[in-house]
C-alpha cells in the first residue's frame, strides 16, 4: 500500500493550519512507495513545508540490500523544499506491553515475549554498523528510543561509530538512566520528546508502576536533559498526539517536576534546534536578516498570557517563503 498523495495534500493543509512549515517524515516506507506522493507534491508545486525523509529501517530486510536501497535514495540539495537525508530506525518497543528495552527486568511480563527486560528491533552492534556505513553518505538518524537499556545502547553504537559529522537524535526517551544525561551533550545527540499527550503528563505516571515499579516516576525527563545541556527538540508524533505545537509547549512548561525553566527555552526547542537537526538552521528557525520568510501570525502573545492559555493559540497565518500557505478564516 501507497501513501495517498490526496492524504498527504490533507496532512499539509493541516500541519500549515497548526503553525508548522517544516517536518520530518518518520515512517517513510520505500519500499511501498511512500517516497513517491512526497515528490509527486514537489513536482506539481503542492509541497507546503519543508520535508526531511527518515527512510525506514527494515528489521527484517538483509542488511546488504537495505543498505544498498538506502544508499540509492539519498537525496540531499540543501535548496530543495524536499530531501531524502534520515534514517528512522527502531531500537525497542513500548513500554506498557514490555517490548521497551530496559537495564532492569520487568516486574510483570506480558504476552509472549522471550526476554524480561524488553526487545531491539536492531542490536547495538547492527546499528553501529548502519551509522558507520550511512553517516558518510550523509544520513543522520533518528532513534526510536523508550527504554533505558535502548537509549544506552543507542548512544553506545553512535559513539563506537565514531560519530562525527552525524547530527542523530534519540526519540521519545521515557526512561533514561541518569548516568546516560551528559552523554548527550559530549556526543552531540539530540534528545527528541514528546509531551503535547496528556498521557505524558506526571498524573499519568502510575500507570507504568506495574510493569517497571517507581522507574516510572520520572517519565520524559525534560529537565533532567535540559539540566545536563542536552539539545532538546519537542514534536508530535501525530498522530499518536496532536500536531498542535501550543499544546506540546504548555505540557511542557508545567509537567513539574521533569518541566523546561521558561517560554524561550521551549520555543527554541520547537524552533532553532529542529532547525539544526534538519540541517537548515542558515535558512529558517529564527527571524533575522538573510533567512527565508517562513513565519507565523498568531492571535496573542504567548509572552502576555498565563501559561495556562498557550494551548488556546490560535495560528492567523502561516507562510513558507513568504508566500501565504495557510490563513484562518
Amino acid at each position: 500500500m501507497k501513501l495517498n498523495y490526496e492524504g498527504l495534500l490533507d496532512a499539509l493543509w493541516l500541519l500549515n493550519k497548526n503553525g508548522i512549515t517544516s517536518v520530518c517524515e518518520a515512517r517513510t516506507y520505500w519500499k511501498r512507495g511512500f517516497q513517491d506522493a512526497w515528490l509527486r507534491a514537489e513536482q506539481e508545486n503542492t509541497l507546503t513545508v519543508r520535508a526531511v525523509l527518515g527512510l525506514w529501517a527494515y528489521p527484517s530486510m538483509a542488511d546488504a540490500a537495505q543498505l544498498s536501497g538506502i544508499k540509492a535514495l539519498y537525496r540531499n540539495n540543501p535548496n530543495d523544499l524536499l530531501r531524502i537525508s534520515q534514517i528512522k530506525l527502531y531500537n525497542d518497543g513500548i513500554l506498557i506491553n514490555s517490548t521497551a528495552a530496559m537495564l532492569a527486568p520487568y516486574l510483570e511480563k506480558l504476552g509472549n515475549i522471550p526476554s524480561n527486560n524488553g526487545l531491539n528491533y536492531f542490536t547495538e552492534e547492527r546499528l553501529t554498523r548502519y551509522i558507520a556505513e550511512l553517516e558518510p553518505v550523509g544520513f543522520d538518524f533518528h532513534i526510536h528510543a523508550i527504554g533505558d537499556r535502548a537509549v544506552r545502547e543507542s548512544i553506545n553504537a553512535i559513539e563506537a561509530a565514531q560519530s562525527s559529522s552525524g547530527r542523530h537524535r534519540l526519540t521519545h526517551l521515557e526512561v533514561v538512566s541518569p548516568a546516560d544525561y551528559p552523554r548527550f551533550k559530549a556526543l552531540n545527540i539530540t534528545a527528541d520528546m514528546q509531551v503535547a499527550g496528556t498521557f505524558s503528563n506526571p498524573e499519568h505516571w502510575a500507570e507504568n508502576e506495574f510493569l517497571i515499579g517507581d522507574r516510572g516516576n520520572n517519565l520524559i525527563p525534560l529537565k533532567g536533559l535540559h539540566e545536563a545541556g542536552a539539545r532538546i527538540t519537542l514534536s508530535s508524533d501525530w498522530d499518536v498526539s496532536t500536531l498542535n505545537p501550543f499544546v506540546g509547549m504548555q505540557n511542557a512548561l508545567t509537567r513539574a517536576p521533569q518541566n523546561l525553566p521558561d517560554l524561550a527555552t521551549v520555543i527554541h526547542a520547537y524552533t532553532m534546534n529542529p532547525a539544526y537537526v534538519m540541517r537548515q538552521e542558515t535558512k529558517v528557525g529564527s527571524i533575522e536578516v538573510g533567512k527565508e520568510a517562513d513565519l507565523i501570525v498568531l492571535d496573542k502573545n504567548l509572552f502576555e498570557i498565563p501559561i495556562q492559555s498557550i494551548s488556546q493559540t490560535q495560528v492567523l497565518m502561516t507562510f513558507l517563503q513568504g508566500e501565504i500557505v495557510y490563513e484562518k478564516k
